[in-house]
This record gives structure tokens, C-alpha cells and sequence, in this order.
């Protein structure tokens, strides 16, 4: 059989082409690749962030860094311990040599929390083609070493930038194993090393021999197969693969179960270019990864690539909207049902994207989370919250939504008490609401912080309550004033008895921990008639209000 894979007897890879690509595949938010010596330089950057950095600054930064660790194939991970612009963590490797000096590759995420373990797991197998294929022999290197930029250069010089009528379709299958993470943390490196050398020799063997197949670091491959027919050509093979790869079972003494999973996308039909195709690819691929009970192989949709447009840039959007001060605040009211009276209101930040529209909470704020910028965008939210209900006419409470992932910083408390100073608003107006479906990290720090934040005599809510996984954990473990019933609950109230019943004994609950309760998304009476039989202090929804910039007088009107 011809063998039409990446081979090793190539020219020297693009640099440019490898930082292209590896915030894609690892993934992280940048890569440089820089040659170390007397004289470093730096030899490629990611786009955008070309004239961010200078080779002995970042080298500096490296050896001042703090939570360093090691892996296998010279993998190093650590914290900066200030910011380099605007990057906390970053991940290297070095990749070959150059006029005698080491070239290192450098990954870089603004998150404050070091790389995780499937992105080291996949690094120490990402490199350039820098070491010569003599080289490897003699150091019986056996495996070959990833080629993300084959797979690139391979897709643009089969892909016609001007004519699409002239290319021939082409699918790019995109797989993963399921399996490698968890092996490589129980079982080591040698066990997940050999799991990737066995799919590697599999797939090679078991494709056809017009395709091109391609090793792209740690569990994950490329294949490219010419579309001679029909695009149905593409969804065979793959499901003809997983067929072949679920088949192996080997019993666990020789071995683990490859847990293949196949997103894909096809040239021209549904991606233009090569860059495009690649990221629809990995969209699809993202989509199912880790899904259990789910499907094994995904096609890109309308969807998946609407989604994947929308967020190409958003960080970089999301940084120009924090230094613009582009956000805004929406208001709900929050109702007292003894009173019937407005007693709070919760704010809510917006965001409208230049020229995308406004974007959903979720998912800038889920962008945000990856980024590490929801730090920035929480504090935001509470200083201008805090400055604008202190001019209000009457002294109702308020209520600002915080990302539990950030209490593991320590700075949630400091950053709460330096709104209320600045602000001048008394902490007994102020609630904080923390999302119970979030991790809220170490219990010995978030207690802490939590009880730092009590302690200004602000009031602390669990939000969204009972679509975690930990709610009874949240309830016994943490300093909470009062519980916020989910909509997915109240929505249901007069439908399904079985909810009524967890819905009375959750408020029994709550009131035997001295808490008080509000329910969320209330919209018609009889759920209001239910929910005040059974105690309920306080609720909000459409039927008292809609979120709006409206926000109450303030004392200038």
C-alpha cells in the first residue's frame, strides 16, 4: 500500500505556521517560539501579539516564575509572577536547536490556574520538525513527532485560495482518544504512550492509501480523505474506524480501550478556506469529546459553525470591552412576598459585541471564564453597581452576580471592600450571589474568603440552586444567608406534583438553617400563590419584572 502519510524527510516546518496553529490544538490563548543564547530572539508569534513581547523580558519572566513543574519531553509549566501582558501561566518545550542554541516553544493563557493536564499531556508531543530525521534514528525515536503544520501545508496546497471549483472536496476527520487524560494521570506516561503508538500504527494501517493521516500531539490525529463521490464517503470511514478502534479491547493487563472519538467538517461544502475547515473540525470534535452515552462521530453543523464564528475574536473583544467600558447593567427587581413590595435589585451586565449584536450572558461570560478575564468583568460590575445604587432614592438592597472560580485568588473580598468604599454604600445593602454550578475550589479557601466577605456585613446568596452537583455540600460547607431556588423548579410548580413535594421539603430545609429563600423565574400566580404558602421570602421573574437599563430614581431626578 502507498503510503501517502507525513513522513520525516521534509524541509524544516514554518515556525509561523506552528504559532498559527498550536492555540488551536493545545489549546492556549498565544505561542512564541524563541531561540535562547546570549542574544535571544524571538523567531515566530502568534498573530496579534507580534509586537507584544521581547525574547529576554520573557525569559526573565520564566526564570522569576513561581508553581513551576516538569513533565515528560521537557515540558515546564509555571505562573509569571506579575503579568505579561496580560498572560499569567504558560506551558514550554523545547523543540531542537538553532546555530547551537535551544528554540523553545511558549504557550501562553491569561488565567492565573497553571496549564491543565490535558493541555501538558498534548504539549509534550506538539513540537516543530527543528531535529533531523538522522537525529532521530539515532536517538530511536520510533514515533513521529506531531505535524500540525504538515496537516496545514498539506490542506493549502490542495485547496485553491482563488476557485473552489478547482480543489478537489476534501474531508478532515479530526479524532481524539477518549482515554489518554485519565491513563496518563493513574497510570503514566509509558501506558499512555503506548495507547498513542497502538491507535497511531491502527490508523495508519486501517485508512485508506489516498489519505493523508496525520499525528497532531498527545491522543489526537488528523486525517484528510479526497472526496471522490459523495461527502457520505467521509461519515463512512469514520464510522468504520470507531468500528475498528471500539473492536480493539485489549484486557487491561496488555492494555486500555482507545475511546476514539471523530468530529469532521468538508472543503468547500462546509468550510472555504483551510484555516476554516480546521477550526470547523475541532468545533465538531468539541462538541461530543468525553460524551459518554452520546455519539461518537459529528459532522459540523449550521450551529456548531455559527457558534465557532462567534467566538473567533471575542476574547480579544471582550479585552477592548473591558478597557472601553463597553459593558452595561440591566436591573430585576426582586419582590418581598409578605409586602409586596420591591425590596432589591439584582444586577445583570450586557454586552453588545461590535459587529455581532448582543451577545448571550452565558456565553461571553462562560469566554470570559476560559480567558481569565471574568475577574475583571466581576469587578466592573461591582464597582459601577455600588456607584450607581448609592445615589439612589430609596436605600434598596443590592444584589451583583461573582464567578465562584475566582475565590481560590483571595481577592474577591478585597475587590468587594474597595467598591464599598469608593462607592460610600452601606454592606447591609449589598448581597453577593455566587452560582452553585460553578467550583468554588479549595474548601479551606473559599470558607475563608466567604467569611471575609460576611464579615463587611454583606449578605451571601447561593444562586441557582439545585442544578449543581454539590448543592447539600454548598449548604453545610459555606456561610450562606440565603438560597435562591432555580427556574427549572418554579416553572413547574402546578404541572408535576414531584416537584411541588422537593420544592416544600427544600423550603422546610432552608428555613431550618436559618436562611431565607427567593425563587427565580416566577411568572404566573399560581406558582407565586405556591411558593408564598410555603415560606418563601422573596421572588423575582416576569411576573413582577423584566430585566431593563431602567434602574430605580436616584436622588439627582
Amino acid at each position: 500500500m502507498s503510503d501517502n502519510k507525513a513522513d520525516n524527510s521534509g524541509p524544516d516546518v514554518s515556525c509561523n505556521v506552528l504559532c498559527h496553529l498550536l492555540p488551536q490544538l493545545l489549546p492556549c490563548e498565544a505561542a512564541v517560539i524563541l531561540e535562547t543564547g546570549s542574544a535571544p530572539i524571538i523567531l515566530s508569534c502568534s498573530p496579534d501579539h507580534e509586537k507584544a513581547f521581547t525574547a529576554p523580558f520573557l525569559l526573565e519572566a520564566l526564570t522569576l516564575s513561581t508553581a513551576r513543574l516538569s513533565a515528560e519531553g521537557g515540558v515546564e509549566a509555571g505562573l509569571f509572577p506579575e503579568s505579561v501582558n496580560g498572560f499569567r501561566s504558560w506551558a514550554s518545550k523545547p523543540i531542537g536547536s538553532k546555530d547551537g542554541h535551544k528554540v523553545l516553544v511558549l504557550c501562553l493563557n491569561s488565567s492565573t490556574e497553571p496549564f491543565p493536564s490535558p493541555a501538558l499531556t498534548r504539549l509534550a508531543t506538539l513540537t516543530a520538525n527543528t531535529t533531523s530525521s538522522d537525529t532521530r534514528k539515532k536517538s530511536g525515536q520510533t514515533r513521529s513527532v506531531s505535524r500540525i503544520s504538515d496537516l496545514a501545508r498539506y490542506l493549502d496546497t490542495r485547496i485553491s485560495p482563488s476557485e473552489i471549483s478547482s480543489s478537489t472536496p476534501l474531508a478532515l476527520l479530526r479524532l481524539d482518544l477518549g482515554k489518554i487524560v485519565p491513563i496518563n494521570d493513574r497510570d503514566g506516561w509509558p501506558a499512555s504512550d503506548a495507547l498513542i503508538d497502538r491507535a497511531h500504527t491502527l490508523i495508519r494501517e486501517f485508512v485508506p492509501a489516498h489519505c493523508f493521516t496525520v499525528h497532531l500531539g498527545g491522543g489526537s490525529f488528523a486525517i484528510v480523505l479526497p472526496v471522490e463521490k459523495d461527502v457520505s464517503e467521509a461519515e463512512t470511514l469514520a464510522e468504520a474506524l470507531v468500528r475498528r478502534m471500539q473492536g480493539d479491547v485489549i484486557a487491561p493487563k496488555d492494555g486500555f480501550p482507545f475511546e476514539p472519538y471523530i468530529g469532521w467538517a468538508c472543503y468547500p461544502f462546509d468550510a472555504p478556506d483551510a484555516n476554516t475547515l480546521i477550526g470547523f473540525a475541532n468545533a465538531a470534535l468539541a462538541r461530543i469529546r468525553g460524551l459518554r452515552a452520546g455519539p461518537h462521530i459529528n459532522r459540523v453543523a449550521p450551529e456548531i459553525a455559527h457558534a465557532h464564528a462567534d467566538e473567533i475574536g471575542m476574547e480579544s473583544d471582550l479585552r477592548q470591552a473591558l478597557i472601553d467600558n463597553a459593558f452595561t447593567l440591566n436591573w430585576l427587581p426582586v419582590l418581598e412576598t409578605g409586602t409586596e413590595h420591591v425590596v432589591t435589585f439584582e444586577a445583570l451586565v450586557r454586552w453588545k459585541r461590535p459587529n455581532h449584536g448582543d451577545v448571550e450572558p452565558s456565553q461571553f461570560l462562560r469566554c470570559a471564564e476560559l480567558a481569565g478575564l471574568i475577574e475583571d468583568i466581576d469587578s466592573w460590575v461591582l464597582h459601577t453597581a455600588c456607584h450607581q445604587a448609592q445615589n439612589w432614592k430609596e436605600p434598596l438592597g443590592l444584589s451583583v452576580n461573582v464567578s465562584p472560580s475566582w475565590l481560590a485568588t483571595e481577592r474577591v473580598a478585597t475587590t468587594i471592600r474597595s467598591a464599598l468604599e469608593t462607592s460610600g454604600l452601606d454592606p447591609l445593602r449589598l448581597q453577593i450571589e455566587f452560582s452553585e454550578k460553578s467550583d468554588f475550589g479549595s474548601l479551606d479557601i473559599a470558607r475563608k474568603e466567604l467569611a471575609r466577605i460576611r464579615g463587611m456585613g454583606v449578605r451571601l446568596i447561593l444562586d441557582d440552586f439545585g442544578t449543581g452537583f454539590g448543592a447539600l455540600e454548598r449548604l453545610t460547607n459555606y456561610p450562606f444567608d440565603q438560597v435562591k431556588l432555580d427556574r427549572s423548579f418554579v416553572r413547574r410548580v402546578g404541572v408535576d406534583s414531584r416537584v411541588e413535594t422537593v420544592l416544600r421539603c427544600t423550603l422546610y430545609m432552608i428555613h431550618a438553617l436559618n436562611m431565607t429563600c427567593c425563587a427565580e423565574g416566577v411568572e404566573t400566580e399560581e406558582q407565586l400563590g405556591f411558593l408564598e404558602a410555603h415560606g418563601c421570602e422573596e421572588i423575582q421573574g416576569y411576573l413582577i419584572g423584566q430585566p431593563t437599563l431602567r434602574q430605580p430614581d436616584s436622588r439627582a431626578d
